[in-house]
């Protein structure tokens, strides 16, 4: 039941981008304004998480000289994370909007574990996990030259998306391990949720008033003609968030990292497919299909070895 847990939760990634890119349509067509709303919506869920698990939403402010400052930047990766998925979501769809993050990931999970960044555990880059990696480029190749999936794509054109995609995975791998040493200081992963989602909220306040200039547009994803499930991507985030931090010491980190992704990739190709959510649909072929599957099998061998 915990390992179907595992999939339900990675499932909601690619249906948390297709939801947000729908608001963002709906919002003036501001990627800022469509996250801040989600990350709004997802810090109100996480409010009353918090308040219903018993948790007080005040700390020390011993906090602040006593741990590292880096403690606090949960938030910012998340932002980053979530508004560039939005961002590359209408040039790469769903499947790509995946895999380049989970790259990223991956890439940034082994400097991590390789140098203990963040107060993490070490884990030496090994033979094992150089194997995994070398098959993870093999099955992200097969997944981006699919032939039925390019056809009328220009690969120019998608490259600066999937560097930023990549990019992004990055810094949502660095908020894991951020995340997680916030729940250890104060007790409770779901607190520490809480404050990664507020601090992410005003962040994306102030970068709205900067850039947009305004919020106005929030009204027009309001009322007659919107969907109503355009208002569930932070709703969405804050289950996510949740799930890995149930599961992780249940079954262990790599495998809930395994499975989360693993619901990921299922997750993109039906978004993909079928067009859910109001996407535009985009073939998929044989060859990301054996793509996603080598994906999967790199992923467990760097994860859990």
């Amino acid at each position: 039941m915990l390992y179907g847990l595992g999939i339900l939760a990675g499932l909601v990634l690619p249906i948390q981008t297709s939801v947000n890119t729908n608001l963002k349509n709906r919002a003036g067509g501001s990627p800022f304004l469509a996250s801040m709303l989600s990350f709004t919506i997802g810090t109100i869920a996480l409010l009353f998480a918090t308040l219903l698990s018993g948790q007080s939403l005040f700390f020390s402010s011993h906090l602040f000289t006593s741990q590292p400052a880096w403690i606090w930047l949960g938030g910012l990766f998340g932002v980053i994370g979530l508004t560039t998925n939005v961002l590359i979501f209408p040039y790469l769809g769903a499947v790509q909007t995946v895999i380049m993050p989970i790259t990223g990931q991956i890439i940034m999970g082994m400097i991590i574990d390789n140098f203990s960044l963040f107060d993490a555990d070490h884990h030496a880059f090994t033979i094992i996990r150089l194997i995994g990696v070398i098959l993870l480029v093999v099955g992200i190749l097969m997944v981006v030259l699919d032939k039925k999936a390019s056809d009328g794509v220009d690969k120019a054109k998608q490259l600066p998306w999937q560097i930023l995609g990549i990019v992004a995975g990055m810094f949502q791998a660095s908020q894991a391990p951020v995340n997680g040493h916030l729940g250890v200081v104060l007790h409770s992963p779901i607190h520490a949720a809480f404050i990664s989602f507020l601090v992410g909220t005003i962040i994306l306040f102030v970068i709205t008033g900067l850039v947009d200039r305004s919020y106005v547009h929030a009204k027009d994803a309001i009322g007659k003609g919107n969907h109503w499930w355009i208002w569930l991507g932070g709703v969405l985030g804050a289950i996510f968030v949740l799930s890995n931090a149930f599961l992780s010491p249940q079954i262990g980190a790599g495998t809930t990292v395994v499975l989360v992704l693993l619901g990921n990739l299922f997750g993109s190709v039906m978004v993909d497919k079928y067009g859910l959510l109001n996407s535009p649909k985009k073939p998929v072929g044989i060859m990301k299909y054996i793509g996603l599957v080598v994906m999967l099998i790199a992923v467990a061998i760097i994860k859990l070895y």
